[in-house]
């Protein structure tokens, strides 16, 4: 009787978190658009293009033939389903469609682009293979999957590298480097989101739905489930093809349905469990593209860390691979639920969440620093401060504001909170002096607070007195000029302890300063 009892206030309780949510009004994202005419260009040796016969109707076909060997290193290919360019012995192919009958493939990305289709013609349905390419002529929309903030973007700064996360992760290779930028190509990109979830700076962000409105989501869900009377659920998040078999394992779960399992990252994960959730289950029951999973998986044991560093269970957030990983895994204990709303920073998100669980776990038992794995987007930097002249290089490539100069003396502080980890600043540095380690202050004070790296007194002009740099880039250039022709006698030498004011009034009365007729 009474588990009956307790099932129909559940039910009651997720019909009404349910329908909350119908309730909720979602930003919409822009629409991309293909256009195809059916113009395919078909590359393969004389037996695969033999075997293939010919393309149903309405198709007309461009062949590009390679005898005895694999084309792979002669031929390059970009674009997407509708506007394909295949470069071959220096010439240049326009295409709608790509049937690449190469084995392997000339493209290797996990998820190719539409319009590019493969096969092996002694393994492969080829009929089947025609009538998805005739199926893929006239115009299609999709939604555009992310935006880009490009000020944000810790890819690079001044030609030095930095961040490469969402080029890493992605699986369909539809992000390129521009050297201090990166860019995402529309058409290629099919929405896994995994680069959103790895971005340290929320500089690429998914928009299908955007971050705040998937939070705003979770929220709602778990707020309403539990104060119509609901125990702490389970939160479910799944694909639409994986949604059945979970539902009927896991009645009692809520389940929030997302283009991509990969795009939810782990502010919307810890946001969850302040919230009141007692676990968070992602579900890649299909296996998820390699370079994906390996990209949710680093994530999941950055946040499992630092969950165990707050003292609670790291198998409250897990990734689920099949059914049976559902039985038998620890949740998390019973706590205050967070009051804030949703916002749209990433890290802002992820922090607040953070600061909850830590004030309501046992104080005792929190660690004050976690260390995290290689990868991580939050952790410390640290100074040689043998090497260090302070020129403050770093400072001004430094993305997330984390490294500060001083406008009293020569110093360098840093704001861990700000740190993304992204490393410009190590190859900024002239002199090698920078290291950064992936960490987490879980004392959002500490974690706030300027650090001094490294401070010096200022070395002062010996002609007027006026501070002008540090000791240590005084004796770095002394001793780097020290041999230079142009420095050869003391007078000269000496104008590198002078201001440029100074110093160029001294060039004006030195005699020996050469001159240059015009």
């Amino acid at each position: 009787m009474t588990d009956s009892f307790a099932s129909i206030e559940k039910r009651k309780a997720s019909k009404a978190a349910y329908a909350a949510v119908e309730q909720l009004k979602t930003q919409a994202t822009s629409i991309v658009e293909y256009q195809s005419r059916g113009h395919v260009i078909v590359i393969g040796t004389p037996q695969t293009l033999q075997k293939l016969g010919d393309l149903a109707g309405g198709l007309s076909r461009e062949v590009v033939e390679f005898k005895g060997k694999s084309p792979n290193n002669d031929i390059s290919i970009t674009g997407a389903l509708g506007a394909f360019t295949v470069s071959v012995a220096g010439q240049q192919l326009k295409a709608d469609l790509i049937l690449d009958l190469s084995i392997p493939p000339i493209l290797s990305m996990e998820l190719k682009p539409p319009g590019y289709l493969c096969a092996n013609p002694s393994s492969d349905n080829l009929q089947a293979i025609k009538t998805e390419l005739a199926d893929l002529v006239g115009t299609f929309e999709k939604p555009k999957y992310f935006d880009f903030n490009a000020s944000a973007c810790a890819h690079g700064r001044s030609g030095k590298p930095g961040c490469t996360r969402c080029i890493d992760a992605c699986p369909a290779e539809a992000i390129s480097s521009l050297i201090d930028k990166i860019e995402v190509d529309p058409y290629r990109c099919q929405g896994g989101g995994v680069c959103a979830m790895v971005c340290p700076s929320s500089a690429i962000t998914y928009a299908y739905p955007k971050p705040k409105d998937l939070l705003t989501h979770v929220r709602t869900l778990i707020l309403t489930y539990l104060n119509e009377g609901g125990n702490p659920p389970e939160l479910f998040f799944v694909t639409e093809d994986e949604r059945s078999e979970p539902e009927q394992i896991s009645p009692a779960a809520l389940i929030i349905e997302v283009e991509e399992v990969a795009s939810v990252g782990p502010e919307i994960w810890l946001s969850a469990l302040a919230w009141g959730a007692k676990s968070v289950r992602l579900f890649d029951l299909n296996n998820m593209p390699k370079s994906a999973r390996f990209a949710l998986d680093s994530q999941v044991e950055m946040v499992q860390s630092i969950l165990v560093g707050a003292n609670y269970p790291a198998s409250s957030v897990l990734v689920i691979t099949n059914l049976g990983d559902l039985i038998s895994n620890s949740t998390m204990p019973n706590i205050e639920w967070a009051k804030h709303a949703a916002i749209t920073g990433k890290r802002e998100a992820f922090y607040m969440a953070l600061d909850h669980l830590v004030a309501k776990s046992e104080q005792e038992k929190v660690k004050p620093i976690v260390e995290l794995p290689q990868g991580s987007i939050f952790g410390q930097v640290e100074v040689n401060k043998e090497n260090c002249t302070l020129c403050m290089a770093c400072v001004s490539s430094c993305p997330g504001n984390a490294l500060q100069d001083s406008s009293e003396k020569p110093m360098l502080s840093f704001i861990e909170a700000n740190c993304l980890q992204c490393g410009i600043c190590v190859n900024t540095c002239p002199e090698a002096a920078m290291t950064i380690t992936p960490r987490l202050l879980l004392d959002k004070e500490q974690r706030k607070k300027p650090q001094v790296l490294h401070e010096e007194q200022a070395f002062c002009c010996i002609s007027c007195g006026k501070p002008f740099a540090t000791q240590s880039g005084i004796t770095t250039i002394l001793k780097k000029l020290s041999g230079h022709s142009m420095f050869a006698d003391e007078r000269a030498l000496s104008r590198l302890k002078m201001c440029d004011d100074c110093r160029v009034k001294d060039m004006m009365e030195d005699p020996s300063t050469p001159t240059t007729l015009y």
